[in-house]
């Protein structure tokens, strides 16, 4: 399966160059955002849509020079996505690059016999997988009776450059949402888990996480706007 491997590993090296432009290409959405460059942001959107096409175009052509008769063999790709899946078990972006490998094999066969063995119907990496981060992916902020101040300790560690407005008034809003939402007694004891990164989209920074009451979790988005 010496063909089928070196297969693998394109498409796997495919994936690496896509993201690692993308990441180019995200590192300045904080930027883009803090100076309401809002044409910047429209550019980038596309810019990443454009790359992720690209990339599979390229590893696409990659093939079809490599396998030659096979290219089109149902039963060859079957073995490529055998060889593929035993690349990911160590690999940081697993889930992701399995959905690259989908966006192959449909360019190839114009999304048609899409079956769990010629392509990654669902994932197949564990649940619950080790992770090796450089750094914390979540912050964790136990409410301890006092929502408000939790809340403003959230806002005060986004990194934001910019100054609030409002801070007293955002937290007060929030807290607000919430007291309707649950029982004040259960969000006395809730924690709140909130991801390190913020998430740019369009006009927005969103602040993604989650609130433990009751041994239950829910989740908790906060978009943050300019003024």
């Amino acid at each position: 399966m010496r063909i089928e491997l070196l297969i693998a590993q394109t498409i796997l090296q495919g994936f690496d160059a896509q993201y690692g432009r993308f990441l180019e290409v995200t590192a300045g959405a904080q930027q883009r955002f803090e100076q309401a460059d809002w044409s910047a942001v429209q550019a980038a959107m596309k810019q990443r849509i454009h790359l992720y096409d690209h990339h599979v175009g390229l590893v696409v052509a990659q093939l079809k020079c490599i396998t030659g008769p096979h290219f089109y063999d149902a039963a060859f790709l079957i073995r490529v996505k055998h060889c593929y899946s035993g690349l990911l078990p160590d690999y940081p972006r697993a889930e992701i690059a399995e959905s690259f490998f989908n966006s192959v094999y449909c360019r190839i066969f114009k999304h048609r016999d899409l079956t769990a063995d010629k392509l990654f119907i669902f994932s197949e990496q564990p649940v619950h997988r080790p992770q090796h981060c450089a750094r914390p992916l979540a912050r964790q902020y136990p409410v301890q009776g006092r929502l408000a101040d939790c809340l403003g300790k959230v806002l005060d560690d986004l990194p934001i450059r910019l100054p609030w407005e409002d801070a007293r008034r955002d937290v007060g809003l929030i807290t607000t949402v919430l007291k309707q939402r649950f029982d004040v007694a259960d969000l006395s004891d809730a924690v709140l888990e909130m991801a390190t990164e913020i998430f740019y989209r369009n006009k927005a920074a969103w602040v993604i996480g989650k609130i433990r009451i009751n041994q239950q979790t829910f989740p908790l988005l906060l978009p943050v706007h300019l003024s």
